[in-house]
Parts: structure tokens; C-alpha cells; sequence
């Protein structure tokens, strides 16, 4: 398992394009793969990135500019950004962390009740 801290995907804009709001709209019926993050994206300033075996993302945490916790999954109702891409470990730019420091910030997310989140 591999654990990273990257500023990759940290460039979304506090509003939506009036396109995608239109879009939104039109088809509301589809349901959102991430319905949690949709308000929280631009705030995300760098993105904690646990990768599997496979070196595929298995879970994430995107942090403001402040270091903090804003978002989080997979979870109950978020399948989670990168999770849902083929981007592989060596596709990233950033910087190792262990899995304890990734642990600390999910547990202060999430609680330790669900350290151990089944997905």
C-alpha cells in the first residue's frame, strides 16, 4: 500500500459554470456519484490518496489550506473523486506519507468507530 499527499485535482472554482447548473437541472433524475463533495470541491487545496495493492486509489481525504479534513471517502453516500478514475499510484505528483499520518486525518474525519470502514 501506498500513501500520498498531492495538489493534483485542487483547481475547482467555488461556482459552478452556468452550463453545468443547466445541466444539473435537466438531469436531476441521474443520481451523483459524490453528492457530499459537490459543495466542498473548492475548497480542497491537497488531497491525502491511499492506493491498494493494484496501485489504484481505495480511499482519499481532501484537505483545506489550512491542513484540515473538508471531505472524504468512499463513504455511505460518496463513492469518492479519485476512486473513480484508472489513475495509478505513478500517474501522481506529490509526496510519500505513512499510513499513520493517512490514518490520523481519517480518524479525526470520520471517528475511530469507522477506522476500519467497510466499502
Amino acid at each position: 500500500m501506498h500513501y500520498l499527499r498531492t495538489t493534483t485535482g485542487t483547481d475547482f472554482e467555488e461556482k459552478e459554470p452556468f452550463g453545468v447548473k443547466v445541466l444539473r437541472t435537466v438531469l436531476f433524475f441521474i443520481p451523483e456519484a459524490n453528492p457530499g463533495y459537490r459543495n466542498k470541491m473548492h475548497l480542497v487545496k491537497e488531497w491525502l490518496i491511499e492506493f491498494d495493492e493494484k496501485e489504484m486509489p481505495y480511499r482519499e481525504i481532501g484537505l483545506n489550506k489550512n491542513g484540515e479534513p473538508v471531505l472524504a471517502g468512499p463513504d455511505e453516500t460518496n463513492y469518492g473523486f479519485w476512486l473513480d478514475t484508472e489513475m495509478k499510484f505513478n500517474n501522481f505528483e506529490g509526496k510519500e506519507i505513512s499510513k499513520a499520518e493517512f490514518e490520523k486525518i481519517w480518524e479525526s474525519y470520520f471517528g475511530s468507530e469507522n477506522k476500519n470502514y467497510a466499502f
